[in-house]
């Protein structure tokens, strides 16, 4: 009874466990696209936020190439500080510029403003950056052009401040007034707060900015900035082997699940916008640089998993209480299949006894139809039988009545030594007739037909015998038999059979020839495709 019922509940219970799995799993790929858009939504917002600062670094670079400087423009004639005072002053309400500085074309600092204070900006000691690589950039440029550095940590005669600076660097060309290029101008915006804001978490998601080899640069993990320029701790390993992902093969902006985590990536391109013709950036300078920078951010597996256990408390709820509403049903379900177990049985075992019948009334129809069609054979095989000897027996007979008719008319002792020896023939031929009949009869009986080699030239020797016209010397010579018999003159076959078929053809080649013309019937054997025939 119990099991009955486990099966009923299993029954009903199985499709409505994989409804709501699948209702999960739809929940869950829900929740896990509405918390990737998310993501791609907060990214696109930090991306944007790099590629203002980006603009804003190249309209300020930029600018200096559209102003007229002093010729002879070196260090050992520099510029006078209150060329640019104005614009120191306006430097120094905003936190992000970092340093100003105008270098001729040997690489001499010849004008260097720093910031001291968060909102103050002094004059520096120069310093020589030729073996600087954006200062070879920049002395490559054609006019017009800005070069934007990557993102690197500020080196000092050719030391790595500490603490870590990282600065985006902007470098462009400057001319005097009569167009000729005397030096660069270096434009260094301190990174830091801009790292600050783009770190920002919106729920427990993991940020991370990469350069365009895929090395992070800066993340919320983490607060070594740029460690792969300085020196890269196990920590710093274990974060950047945390990028190694499958999906991030190609680079293209998009989400998925890795390794449990939920994974966004975003692509930052500071010339994108002017590329695809946005108004804002119309008329801005043409820029050179290798940065193809890219942002990741990950939500971690234990944020996932927490999301998800509102879904997973449901499905548990609603499999407790579909078991609960299942179990009911299924021991009346039980129930009901019990009764009707029952029922089926005695309906079973009902047609099991009519096709028990129905099984012995075929075997006895089958009988009769067996016995219905060998008394048709033997019907047959008896109206055959009725014919060949009645056929055969015809000639002799005939040709019997016809000598003793002779005979009887004819009291002459020649004659009578003439048709003597014809009428033993005609006998003895009768005999092996009946004798064939009776190995026919027999043969019958045992429904299998005995077959011999035959000899046919033998053969129709013999049956040429029963016909009176060829035992009559004067009818001979209008009626001649012929025998081409050297291809085979043996054939397996039945004797009775053979003799019958022979005898139709003398007989029929006898009964309907013209008695006024000589005639002659031809037998002969051939050979073709390997197949015997007689003719």
């Amino acid at each position: 009874m119990w099991r009955n019922i486990l099966k009923a509940a299993v029954a009903l219970y199985v499709p409505l466990l994989i409804f709501s799995l699948y209702w999960g799993y739809v929940q869950k790929q829900s929740l896990i696209q509405s918390m990737g858009s998310i993501q791609q939504r907060n990214i696109l917002n930090k991306s944007y936020h790099l590629i203002d600062q980006s603009i804003n670094l190249i309209s300020i670079t930029s600018f200096w190439s559209d102003i007229n400087f002093p010729e002879a423009f070196s260090k050992t004639n520099p510029l006078d500080a209150t060329f640019i005072n104005n614009y120191i002053r306006i430097m120094q309400g905003y936190p992000i510029y970092d340093q100003l500085r105008f270098i001729d074309l040997h690489g001499d600092e010849v004008l260097r403003f720093e910031r001291i204070a968060l909102d103050s900006m002094a004059p520096k000691e120069l310093q020589n950056k030729i073996d600087r690589d954006y200062i070879k950039r920049g002395l490559a440029l054609e006019r017009g052009q800005v070069y934007v550095s990557p993102i690197e940590l500020n080196k000092e005669n050719g030391v790595i401040e500490v603490p870590h600076r990282p600065v985006l660097r902007g470098v462009t060309q400057i001319f005097d007034g009569n167009d000729v290029q005397v030096g660069l101008a270096v434009v260094n915006f301190n990174m830091d707060n801009i790292f600050s804001f783009m770190k920002s978490r919106i729920t427990e998601d993991n940020f991370f900015l990469l350069d365009t080899d895929g090395r992070i640069i800066t993340s919320n993990l983490d607060f070594n900035t740029l460690a792969h320029q300085n020196k890269m701790t196990p920590k710093d390993s274990s974060i950047q082997k945390r990028l190694e992902l499958k999906n991030l093969i190609f680079k293209k902006d998009t989400f998925f699940m890795e390794n449990g985590s939920l994974w966004t990536y975003q692509n930052v391109r500071t010339g994108y916008e002017r590329d695809v013709g946005m108004n804002r950036y119309a008329g801005m300078a043409e820029i050179v640089s290798d940065n193809d920078w890219a942002i990741v951010q990950e939500i971690p597996p234990t944020y996932i998993r927490s999301r998800l256990d509102t879904i997973r408390k449901n499905l548990i709820l609603f499999n407790v209480l579909t078991l609960g509403v299942i179990g009911l049903i299924g021991f009346g379900y039980a129930h009901t299949q019990k009764e009707k177990r029952n029922f089926v049985a005695q309906l079973k075992r009902k047609n099991k006894e009519l096709l028990a019948s129905e099984a012995k009334l075929h075997e006895s129809n089958k009988l009769v139809e067996r016995s219905n069609e060998q008394l048709r054979v033997r019907n047959k095989q008896l109206e055959d039988f009725n014919y060949v000897v009645a056929h055969n027996l015809k000639a002799p007979v005939s040709s019997m009545n016809i000598i003793v008719d002779l005979l009887s008319k004819s009291p002459d002792q020649k004659t009578f030594e003439e048709l003597f020896p014809k009428l033993e023939t005609i006998s003895s031929n009768i005999q092996t007739l009946t004798d064939d009949v009776q190995t026919y009869v027999s043969i019958l009986n045992k429904r299998k037909l005995k077959l011999e080699n035959i000899n046919l030239l033998l053969k129709l020797k013999e049956v040429e015998k029963d016909f009176v016209e060829r035992l009559l010397d004067e009818e001979e010579q209008n009626f001649t038999i012929e025998y081409h018999f050297d291809e085979w003159h043996a054939l397996k076959c039945n004797r009775f059979y053979m003799r019958s078929i022979l005898h139709n053809l003398l007989s029929n080649a006898l009964k309907f020839r013209r008695p006024d013309v000589k005639s002659h019937i031809i037998f002969e054997t051939a050979w073709e495709a390997a197949r015997k025939f007689f003719m």
